[in-house]
């Protein structure tokens, strides 16, 4: 890779994503950019760490003819990439799951709250008893309620 060319794609992506970027050099290994010190005219000069490791905050001082390719390391909607390319205006099928302006508006259907057992007449008035009851009534309504579901599913018993 050249240095116009290195130099053009940093100025395309936003400097908030910096850190998130790698460079893969051609002997196979990668390096995490924190910080990107310097342009030079035949070398990259940025902070980091290689690939695999926890040991941050190291110099780097890579030839341009080394880089293989610059990878952004997270999922990258396509509305981001066509912004870096100066196209506004896109929204792709995730950006509309995710906008709230974008979600029609639907009725909540209500949902039938279980009836609370019945207290037990052997309960006791300590808070460990209390306690007990508490957890094996949260049981008893959990196992309710996976049945319930299970059999309008048509599964099997």
């Amino acid at each position: 890779m050249r240095r116009e060319e290195c130099l053009e794609l940093f100025k395309r992506i936003p400097e908030s994503m910096h850190p998130q970027v790698n460079l893969a050099l051609r002997n196979g290994f990668v390096l995490s950019i924190e910080t990107i010190a310097r342009f030079e005219s035949t070398y990259l000069v940025f902070r980091g760490r290689e690939g695999g490791t926890s040991d941050e905050g190291r110099a780097f001082f890579v030839p341009y003819d080394e880089i293989c390719y610059i990878r952004i390391e997270r999922a990258v909607r396509l509305g981001e990439l066509k912004k870096m390319y100066g196209e506004e205006g896109f929204v792709d099928a995730e950006d509309r799951l995710t906008d709230p302006s974008t979600i029609p508006e639907v009725a909540p259907t209500p949902v039938a709250k279980p009836t609370p057992p019945a207290p037990s007449p052997t309960i006791g008035t300590d808070p460990a008893s209390i306690a007990k009851q508490n957890i094996l009534d949260r049981i008893r309504a959990a196992r309710a309620n996976v049945a319930g579901i299970t059999g309008k599913l048509g599964g099997s018993k």
